[in-house]
């Protein structure tokens, strides 16, 4: 073998290079060394393997051999310089996501490339001297996929495989019955602890049934019926008709609907006759749509569906929020508003009771609007019924039991409503009964903030948000019990707000702060879990938290630029959804908060979220007036699962190209100038377009069709096209019927169950 050509070497001499213009520095002395030690030369290395740079570092290694393995943090305690195991320690709780490279590698720099360094330095870290917010996973296999997202407690694990082998082959829509192996169908999630809320259904209510809580409610909240003529402060909007195109593609038709009129979707599809709240009926075959239109008046801020109605009629409550009256002070966000009149209203539908339509809308009998809730402590700007299982039992008086219904009103405060109907109205109206509650069992707000939002933990928790970055949570139970027996026939000015002879609202358990500033929203993980919260903020952040110990075991989840409070908590896939500032759908498992599934896209910014009770489908409500709904366990327990979503409706709205009436006009025919000064709905026409199929869903990052220049472009659309809330019905014969909100006042209510 030849050797090797010698290395080619310059023969030209190393010489300074010429000047070729004057430096103006050179004849001052400024940068003359201070010393009269001549500065060392920097040697040449001829030889381009010696690399003395870190030739430092190779002497450090040999010299720490017997040093390389700490195994105590000892003489941290007496010195500034952190040991090994500190600096692990606090990289471990502030990182997000683990930065160390895989199998212990460490790089080192030589010139422009990187190499393994021959030794690898261990530190072992004492048992219990650390603490662990997420689980440690090294891949998307499927034997770390049940431990991702369940754990390895092997009754969270049965129910995970219970869930994924009943649901994970849906792909948008529920199913009202299972087929023969058991797929579909409608059940609540499936809890195997003890400590769950279906095996303590009885024990939850003790406090209401036994311990005397019923009679405390309806002593301090002191509900009563008015008349008609009383109520034009309570019961005012636009009675103007509301215009909408409306039925099969290619053959829609114009329908109008005034305040408190509904309308069904197939009467809407096969002819243009209208239901009013004394229309006569008409039969109907069971092939029709199962469904209805109904027009509130005004933008609809909240619904709800009440829960533990298993019988034939279904209760759906919503608030339509009115604006302040003429002469009230303006009044930001962050602190109360003045005292003014509002009202919501509870709707009431009915299921078919005929064999083998059990569950199905009953589109024969229009529906029901039951009662009016009036109150005069400002709009209402959150409500949520109490979803913990009731056992039923029989009540005394013969009215019906809706529920517990916790509300935050622009005054600030939180409070407890329970809703009682009579089974013969006192004071019967062609609205409904029409009810004053003048206080409040239960009612408090945090001093020198306001309530912003709510949800329950249990059937005696309530959590609920507040303006300055805290979270509260309450016991209800305790509160209310707690409180003196009242004189039923005393005046209301001398009942007492609270327990004690003081001024000072029920005292939270836990107040903590969890974020900067105003809190948007708050989801729980009930039912699988009473302790674990999701808190939501302008701040940017969704921050999960342990009440139990909220300064140690609290995560936040990548930060996000767009404000969103739409999130829910899916109990099926133990994980949380919302949705990030592209417009994707994202999951957040309560093992791994900080990491992301996307699993859904949308157009509009997400305006509500709803996942269902008894199945594991979810509705999906945007600005650009679309509703949407898709199964996230596809995606969430399947990788490589290809994901589906379809469009349940599209809503758009249109002003109508008229001017606005004047003021000398004193408002429109027939509306009085009052009510229209005090919550006025912009005249337009609705359009509803449904009969989307099925569609795959594409999740790759691409903002090549909405950026130019790269600047992401983002669509503004009317405020009364938004759906700004949905909801599904948690009760289990009807968990397929689902609600959706609009902001020009329309609600479709329709059963989605195939």
């Amino acid at each position: 073998m030849a050797d090797s050509p010698p290395t080619r070497r310059s023969a030209r001499s190393r010489v300074p290079n010429k000047k070729y213009s004057a430096d103006t520095f050179e004849t001052l002395d400024i940068l003359e060394l201070d010393s009269d030690v001549p500065a060392e030369p920097i040697p040449e290395f001829d030889d381009p393997d010696v690399d003395e740079d870190f030739e430092s570092d190779r002497v450090a290694e040999e010299h720490e051999d017997e040093d390389s393995v700490v195994t105590s943090n000892e003489g941290s305690d007496d010195t500034d310089i952190d040991t090994p195991v500190e600096v692990f320690e606090d990289a471990l709780s502030y990182a997000s996501e683990p930065d160390m490279l895989e199998n212990g590698e460490d790089l080192k720099r030589r010139g422009s490339t990187f190499e393994k360094s021959k030794k690898v330095r261990v530190v072992k870290i004492p048992e219990g001297n650390w603490h662990s917010r997420g689980i440690n996973w090294n891949g998307k296999t499927k034997d770390s996929l049940m431990k991702y997202l369940v754990g390895t407690n092997p009754q969270d694990m049965a129910d995970f495989v219970q869930a994924r082998d009943k649901w994970v082959q849906l792909a948008t829509l529920p199913t009202r019955v299972a087929d023969k192996q058991g797929s579909g169908g409608m059940a609540f999630p499936f809890v195997s602890s003890d400590s769950s809320p279906f095996t303590q259904a009885s024990a939850d209510w003790d406090w209401y049934y036994k311990q005397g809580g019923k009679r405390k409610l309806e002593e301090r909240q002191r509900a009563c019926s008015l008349r008609l003529n009383n109520t034009s402060k309570y019961i005012s909007w636009s009675q103007r008709k509301h215009d909408f195109l409306m039925g099969s593609y290619g053959n829609q038709r114009v329908h109008s609907l005034a305040s408190l009129e509904t309308l069904s979707v197939n009467e809407a599809w096969n002819s243009t006759s209208m239901l009013g709240p004394h229309s006569k009926q008409q039969n109907r075959t069971s092939k029709e749509r199962n469904g209805w239109m109904l027009n509130a008046g005004a933008k609809i801020s909240c619904l709800d569906w009440a829960p533990n109605h298993p019988g034939r009629t279904q209760y759906l409550a919503i608030s339509t929020g009115p604006s302040p009256p003429p002469g009230t002070k303006q009044h930001t966000p962050f602190e109360p508003s003045e005292l003014y009149s509002a009202s919501s209203h509870l709707w009431a539908f009915q299921a078919a009771t005929t064999s083998g339509s059990e569950g199905l809308m009953d589109t024969t009998q229009a529906p029901e609007l039951v009662q009016f809730i009036c109150t005069d402590w400002g709009a209402l700007r959150q409500f949520r019924w109490c979803p913990s299982p009731m056992e039923a039992r029989r009540s005394d008086s013969g009215n019906t039991h809706v529920g517990l219904l916790a509300g935050v009103w622009s005054d600030g405060y939180v409070r407890v409503l329970d809703i009682h109907l009579e089974t013969a109205p006192s004071s019967p109206s062609i609205y409904g009964p029409i009810v004053k509650y003048q206080g409040a069992a239960f009612e408090s707000r945090p001093p020198d903030t306001v309530c912003t939002c709510l949800t329950w933990l249990s059937a005696t928790e309530l959590a609920v948000g507040c303006a300055n970055g805290f979270v509260a949570i309450w016991d209800i139970a305790e509160s209310i019990l707690s409180m003196p027996t009242t004189n039923m026939d005393a005046p209301v000015s001398q009942v007492p707000r609270t327990p004690s002879s003081s001024n000072s609202p029920p005292r939270p358990w836990f107040y903590h702060y969890l974020h900067h500033s105003y809190v948007l929203s708050l989801a729980s993980t009930y039912p699988s879990h009473r302790h674990f919260l999701v808190s939501a903020s302008i701040d940017g952040y969704l921050r999960l938290t342990d009440v139990r110990n909220p300064v140690v075991d609290s995560v936040l989840s990548p930060r996000s630029r767009m404000l969103n409070s739409a999130v829910d908590f899916h109990p099926y896939t133990q994980s949380f959804l919302h949705s990030e500032d592209n417009d994707y759908l994202r999951a957040l498992p309560l093992r791994r908060f900080f990491t992301v599934i996307m699993f859904g896209k949308v157009e509009g910014t997400v305006l509500s979220m709803a996942v269902g009770k008894v199945h594991p489908c979810v509705l999906v409500a945007s600005a650009d007036g679309t509703v949407l709904t898709t199964n996230p366990m596809r995606k969430v327990m399947g990788f490589k699962q290809a994901q589906y979503q379809q469009i349940w409706f599209r809503h758009e709205w249109v002003p109508k190209p008229q001017p606005l009436p004047s003021e000398s006009d004193g408002g429109t025919q027939g509306v009085p100038a009052t009510n229209q000064d005090r919550q006025f709905v912009r005249e337009g026409m609705s359009r509803i377009t449904e009969g989307y199929k099925v569609e795959a869903v594409e999740l790759q990052r691409s903002n090549k069709a909405r950026s130019k220049s790269g600047t992401v472009l983002a669509t503004i659309y009317e405020e009364e096209s938004g759906v700004t809330q949905v909801a599904w019905n948690p009760n289990l014969h009807c968990g397929g019927w689902a609600a959706a909100g609009m902001g020009c006042g329309l609600l479709r209510i329709e059963d989605l169950a195939i």
